[in-house]
Order: structure tokens, then C-alpha cells, then sequence
């Protein structure tokens, strides 16, 4: 595997969501087994070109899918703002489809795999000192869910609940974030241009099988591509 080129890397990486769209669309594919293709591919193929970052990128992945997977996830559903059918008989908190918690895996271990391989040159410890920070902010998170969760459920419903905690949990962290160390600019920009082209794919493949559906009301607006239609937020 170590003679294998960067250049070869980034094409069989572009391949990769073209093999999975196809295969979803002409098997028909559910939202699992798609979701193995569309991230489970490249995240397999990077560990296996950089198996001395796994445990690190395990590390953080998981407790962050985790968290994302239910909070987010659950506030989310809650609150209509997507609505994911699920091949299995139960789901987390009656709520959250078991399929929300490894597409979320699998799309941050890609993404943190992706860095690894074409974008990171230093050395790390597999504890870093600032992940208990992390863990701290995650831990907050889930307390301040649960709580109101058991005691205020109201305190979960929200309008335009999708575009609030995007901006929260996603724009203002990264802006703050390469405000602060603009010399990741132009990594971020090579990660969002490959996710973004995956997850386009990803969307208009989701849609057209019924993955996942968008029933709320409280959106910015609608984008319609390809015969599709999905929240601007999305």
C-alpha cells in the first residue's frame, strides 16, 4: 500500500461515491447499507493507508458521533426538521434511527481519515492534553440534553431549529476557528471540495430512495436540482 500514489488516492476517492450512488439506485439500496458505500468505502480505504492513525481518529470520532447522533439527531426529529425511516425494530430514545449514529461515524471518521492522509505532516500523541477539553464541552452537552430531556421536553422544540444549530454547532465554530489559525484555510477548503461533491451525491441518492424526508415547515427556503427537493439548510 505504501507504493500507492497521492494522485491514484484522489481518483479512487472520486470513485468511490460514483460506484455507491450507482449501486444504491440500481439495487435500491436502504439507508444503511448505502451509507457503508458512500463513507464506509473511502474510511476503510484511508485506514488501510494510514493504519497509525486509527486509534487517534477512533478517539475522536466516536465520542463525537455519539453526542452529535443524539442531540442533534434527537432535538431534530423532535422537532421535524427530518424524519429518517429505519430498518430496525427500536430506536434511541424512541426517536433517532440506529442508521443517524453510523452515518454520522463514518462521515466524521472519513473526513478525519481524509486529513490524515493528504493534509497532516506533524506528530501527535493518541491523548492529546486538549482532548479532555472536547470531552468537558461533550459531557456538557449531553448533561444539558438529558436535562432538560427527563424534566422540560418543551425546552427541545424550537423553530427553525435546523438553520439555529447550524450556525451554532457548525458556521460560528469554524469561522472562530479559522479566524484564530488562518494557516488551515486552504486544508479546509480540499476537505470541503471532496465532502461536498460525496455528499451531493449522497443527498440526491438519499432523496430518490426515501432515506430520509424533510416534513417540517420552519426552513430558510428550498433548493430544487435533478428533479429533488431539500431545505436550503441542507
Amino acid at each position: 500500500m505504501k507504493k500507492i500514489g497521492k494522485k491514484f488516492d484522489i481518483v479512487l476517492l472520486l470513485v468511490f461515491p460514483l460506484i455507491a450512488a450507482g449501486l444504491s439506485l440500481a439495487f435500491k439500496l436502504n439507508f444503511f447499507v448505502s451509507t457503508l458505500l458512500f463513507y464506509g468505502l473511502p474510511a476503510g480505504y484511508l485506514t488501510l493507508r494510514n493504519k497509525h492513525a486509527f486509534g487517534r481518529t477512533l478517539i475522536f470520532t466516536i465520542p463525537a458521533s455519539l453526542v452529535a447522533g443524539l442531540v442533534f439527531d434527537y432535538i431534530a426529529h423532535f422537532n421535524g426538521a427530518w424524519f429518517v425511516p429505519t430498518i430496525f425494530p427500536w430506536r434511541v430514545l424512541g426517536v433517532v434511527p440506529i442508521e443517524d449514529f453510523v452515518w454520522g461515524f463514518l462521515y466524521v471518521y472519513s473526513i478525519l481519515m481524509f486529513y490524515e492522509h493528504f493534509l497532516d505532516k506533524g506528530r501527535h500523541n493518541l491523548a492529546d492534553k486538549k482532548m479532555k477539553y472536547f470531552i468537558m464541552i461533550l459531557l456538557l452537552m449531553v448533561s444539558l440534553f438529558l436535562l432538560a430531556y427527563f424534566n422540560q421536553p418543551k425546552l427541545l422544540l424550537n423553530s427553525y431549529v435546523y438553520a439555529k444549530y447550524g450556525i451554532v454547532l457548525s458556521l460560528i465554530p469554524v469561522i472562530l476557528f479559522l479566524a484564530c489559525f488562518p494557516k488551515f484555510i486552504a486544508k479546509y477548503a480540499k476537505i470541503v471540495l471532496y465532502f461536498s461533491i460525496v455528499s451531493f451525491l449522497n443527498e440526491l441518492t438519499a432523496l430518490k430512495l426515501g432515506h430520509w424526508v424533510f416534513p417540517g415547515r420552519d426552513f430558510v427556503g428550498w433548493v430544487e436540482l435533478f428533479g429533488q427537493r431539500f431545505p436550503f439548510e441542507e
